[in-house]
């Protein structure tokens, strides 16, 4: 019960025994009671204003300082509480007394409770320093809060990041070959598997996933479409060449092995660059391609999907010859039919690799994009906080692009770690 609920409770007890007993006294007491009662009232006609001013930028579950200023702008005294309401944010009930026109400067410390650009929202509340009256304000918030992870998540999300099976779901979105009834091999599931295909009695004799595989019946000519760019080529450190290299090794063999046809069209940002059609293993491909890794930072800010503007469609005719860009001539060389798998960074042009998309859907090729996510290869141990702040930046905005990118094409993104350790094996 409040306080001033208290005092009226009180005053009505001793009214009602002034009443029954007849007594002065008691009457007296009740009518001093609410002469008390009704001249704090009248008093109590609080002002004050609350400023909060947030930092630009904070990490998540970490501490941050935001600075308040209260100001009392009434004759009335009396403490100040200070609580947070928005949920994104966990911040301790601020508690300080104000005199008349009196002025303060409070230091909070604020814990975002999550990830993103968040604004901060809180209630001040005003009572009389004898805890009779109450009354609300709303806080003037300055700025938003941009709040990024921390290193130590960062880390423990990419221990914890599932390894993707690049070749098997790229084969799995183009859907090369349609299954026979001719019984194959038996091996451990894989992410994406069609669980209709587990041997039971297996999966209880080796205690583990056993699926059933079955001979495909196609042998349809497949498609390799590679960025050679030396945008496409930068790298922090080494590494990421030889990745390619072996992401390209590893399609050659897989498919080859199989019986399919692989023909390697090699590409830049304006033209093709070259034709490999039979070349007899991928050692020999990979020689005739040159790969080499271009020190330097990697784009990591996504280009845009939208097309240029006629000013820009001429330059590039002028640069290119026409405005046809290297993807879009890789995809009018596939023949009608094919199985196309690209490997290209999606955000270097993402409007272009669209368009190459809808090139091969015209001529009945089905396609996939094999993404290579720059961000993913660089060096996680030893980031600066600006540098985190970088990298989580353009990581939004190229998952932002690549869900765009999804509705035209199946996109597959891996990092170093993402390889084939059977398809390896047999190299």
């Amino acid at each position: 019960m409040k306080r001033a609920e208290v005092l009226l409770s009180l005053a009505a007890v001793v009214s009602a025994v002034a009443y029954l007993t007849g007594s002065p006294a008691a009457a007296l007491t009740a009518v001093g009671i609410m002469a008390h009662y009704s001249l704090a009232r009248l008093s109590f006609e609080p002002n004050v204003r609350v400023e909060r001013t947030v930092p630009n930028r904070g990490t998540e579950k970490e501490p941050a300082k935001a600075r308040i200023k209260v100001e009392n702008l009434s004759r009335v005294k009396g403490l100040l509480r200070i609580r947070e309401t928005s949920r994104r944010v966990f911040a301790k009930e601020l508690k300080v007394f104000l005199n008349p026109g009196e002025r303060k400067y409070l230091e909070q410390t604020i814990v975002p409770q999550s990830k993103g650009r968040i604004t901060l929202k809180a209630e001040a509340t005003f009572e009389d320093e004898l805890g009779l009256f109450k009354r609300d304000f709303q806080v003037v918030e300055h700025g938003e809060m941009t709040v990024f992870p921390s290193p130590k998540s960062i880390r423990e999300a990419l221990k914890e990041r599932r390894q993707v099976e690049a070749l098997a779901e790229a084969e799995s979105a183009l859907g090369i070959g349609a299954e026979t009834l001719d019984f194959e091999e038996l091996r451990e599931f894989l992410p994406g598997d069609d669980i209709t295909k587990i041997d039971w009695k297996a999966t209880s004799r080796l205690n583990t996933l056993i699926v059933r595989v079955f001979k495909r019946e196609t042998l349809a000519d497949v498609y390799l479409l590679v960025n050679v760019d030396s945008k496409f080529r930068r790298e922090l450190k080494a590494g990421k060449i030889d990745y390619l290299v072996l992401i390209i090794t590893q399609l050659f063999t897989y498919f080859r092995r199989f019986g399919h046809s692989v023909k390697l069209i090699a590409y830049d940002e304006n033209d093709i660059v070259k034709v490999i059609e039979y070349a007899r293993d991928p050692l020999t491909a990979i020689s005739e391609l040159g790969l080499r890794g271009e020190r330097g930072l990697p784009p990591l800010k996504p280009a845009g999907i939208s097309s240029p503007s006629k000013m820009g469609r001429l330059i590039l005719k002028m640069k290119r010859g026409s405005t046809a860009s290297g993807p879009l001539k890789a995809a009018m060389k596939v023949e009608n039919g094919a199985y196309v798998i690209m490997v290209d960074d999606l955000g270097l042009h993402p409007g272009e690799i669209l368009k190459a998309a809808r090139v091969l859907e015209r001529k009945g090729s089905k396609a996939a994009l094999i993404y290579p996510n720059p961000i993913l290869f660089v060096n996680k141990d030893e980031l600066t906080e600006r540098e985190i702040e970088i990298l989580y930046r353009g990581y939004r905005e190229r998952k932002a692009i690549m869900r765009k990118v999804m509705n035209g094409i199946r996109v597959v993104e891996v990092g170093p770690k993402d390889v084939l350790p059977r398809v390896v094996g047999r190299l």
